[in-house]
């Protein structure tokens, strides 16, 4: 850069056009550092339950349709020619448009504060903001929320309160509540635009709980089902979201500010600001910032969170960063901002893909054509889940205090041949020396007795017997045909030699290995079993 642009880099009041531009080529480049992560980073597995959500509308199934932006969004994705993982890498990339209106909403907003080199940045510093680089291109509902309720901050901040402002406003604001809860949380910032706004705000106070009671009487008129789901799972979420004491992410809390560390030291000079500078508009900023005090007490304050709230902090953040450019200079700043982005982008591990697409290959090598399976995130999308819930976190605390064997009465009702090992309660059915989250013994108890290994992580409907091993009145769960492997076996009073199918109802039998060597009864459909082992560990890498 020549010796010119760099005397107007430093003065801020010089070629703000100039400014802009190479600011706009950063956040342009960040966008497409993002692609790049959309199509190597591996899937998350609240990625691959989202997508399954996206399946399982298009069959008929239940499925809530609050909190699911992105079935009526990209429901039509499932039908395109390619894999869960294309399916999934495409979805992310259309996700970037909303994280644009998303920053852009963030300028918009920043420039009743400061001027449009410092907005600029507000949003750069957002979109570079250590988990918010990583997740804001995220299969979830979180930016698509976000930007529609940014967006409903950035009209009234800047349009006049009429009936045309605060009913889009209000429109905006229903589409991110129904997109998630959460939007709940942004009620700091939206008092923010109360207090700006206060002057023209009198004689529109009367709208607040009148048109609150008429949406919620409509809803509740025209559709009462959604009225009730809304309402209990606010009732369960505010218990379940801010009964965990202080810092219940603690350590996803220190990651963020770690990676994000200008964009913490900003706000850390924010408060200092906002303690000891004398500025009229301090309540407002305020306000704005307050979203950053969540992960002090909100349960869920995982990484996917901070693309969802940050965006009023970034706001918050004009008069911090419009001191930084004053002292050290936009170029600077701008290049701090886009280096974090570029550290994060190299650090990201891109081998648990490969993982994930081999599971894919063998789940669908062994059973070409969808069947009901377990597994704990829906990671073969197309195909029917056994039980669409987790077997982890909430889910898994909520099944424990509902006290019913789930697993074990899906396996005995219905057919599924097909279970993944891709979590921890999972693992540990089979494991030698089960650690950390697990079933109840009876579901447990039945899944080993029913299923084997076939590759990696993939079971498949089957029976292991040791050298001479001999089960009387042992349930098969999934009838259907098994191929004897290993060593001859005798079933009931039956011999089938090594190769031989075994037709099995859902029944108990008396198996006995008539072999020295362990033998096996493996689902028939499936083939032969493979050596790869791919360990449940080596799918993820978190978030």
């Amino acid at each position: 850069m020549s010796e010119l642009a760099l005397e107007n880099w430093a003065n801020p009041k010089d070629k703000p056009a100039s400014n802009a531009i190479v600011i706009f080529s950063a956040i342009a480049l960040v966008a497409c550092l993002q692609i790049n992560l959309a199509f190597t980073k591996d899937i998350n597995w609240d990625e691959f339950s989202h997508f399954s959500q996206l399946h399982a509308h298009l069959r008929g199934d239940e499925v809530n349709i609050t909190q699911t932006p992105y079935i009526h969004l990209y429901g039509w994705v499932v039908q395109l020619p390619g894999s869960t993982i294309e399916h999934i890498q495409l979805i992310r990339v259309m996700i970037l448009p909303f994280e644009l209106l998303l920053v852009a909403a963030i300028v918009l907003t920043a420039t009743r504060f400061a001027d449009l080199k410092t907005s600029l940045l507000c949003g750069l510093a957002y979109m570079t903001a250590g988990y918010v680089f990583t997740q804001g291109l995220a299969l979830r509902a979180d930016v698509i929320s976000a930007s529609l309720l940014m967006t409903a901050l950035a009209i009234g901040f800047h349009r006049r309160l009429d009936a045309i402002t605060i009913g889009a406003m209000v429109f905006l604001i229903l589409l991110g509540f129904f997109s998630t809860v959460k939007a709940t949380l942004y009620l700091p910032a939206f008092l923010a635009l109360a207090c700006y706004r206060r002057s023209e705000l009198g004689r529109w106070v009367w709208i607040v709980p009148l048109g609150g009671v008429a949406v919620g009487a409509l809803v509740a008129i025209a559709a009462p089902g959604i009225f009730a789901q809304i309402i209990t799972r606010l009732q369960a979420s505010a218990s379940r979201m801010f009964g965990s004491g202080l810092f219940p992410q603690a350590d996803h809390w220190l990651q963020q500010s770690t990676m994000a560390s200008a964009f913490s030291l900003l706000l850390v000079g924010f408060v200092y600001w906002l303690v000891k500078k004398k500025s009229p508009q301090k309540p407002v900023l305020g306000l704005l910032a307050l979203p950053a005090l969540w992960p002090l007490i909100y349960f869920n304050s995982f990484p996917y969170f901070f693309a969802f709230i940050l965006p009023p902090v970034a706001v918050a953040l004009a008069p911090a960063i419009d001191w930084t450019v004053k002292r050290y200079g936009a170029l600077a700043v701008t290049v701090v901002f886009t280096l974090s982005a570029t550290a994060i982008w190299l650090t990201q591990p891109q081998d648990r893909l490969d993982n994930q697409r081999e599971v894919q290959q063998f789940a669908r090598a062994a059973f070409p054509e969808p069947v009901s399976y377990i597994d704990e995130s829906g990671m073969i999308g197309d195909y029917p889940r056994a039980l669409q819930r987790f077997a982890s976190g909430w889910s898994l605390q909520k099944y424990h205090t509902a006290g019913e064997p789930i697993y074990s009465q899906k396996v005995l009702t219905e057919h599924v041949p097909l279970l993944l090992i891709n979590g921890e309660s999972l693992h540990n059915v089979f494991a030698e020396t089960p650690m950390g989250e697990r079933l109840f013994a009876q579901d447990e108890a039945l899944l080993r007795a029913n299923y084997i290994p076939h590759a990696g992580v993939v079971m498949v409907a089957g029976k292991r017997l040791g050298a001479g091993e001999v089960r009387k009145h042992e349930l098969v769960a999934t009838p259907g045909d098994y191929r004897v492997e290993g060593g001859s076996i005798r079933v009931n009073e039956r011999d089938y030699k090594v190769g031989e199918i075994v037709s099995l109802d859902r029944a108990k039998y008396t198996f006995a290995n008539l072999a020295d060597t362990p033998s096996a009864l493996r689902w028939a459909a499936a083939g032969d079993p493979t050596q790869r082992d791919v360990h449940f560990e080596e799918l993820f890498s978190g978030y």
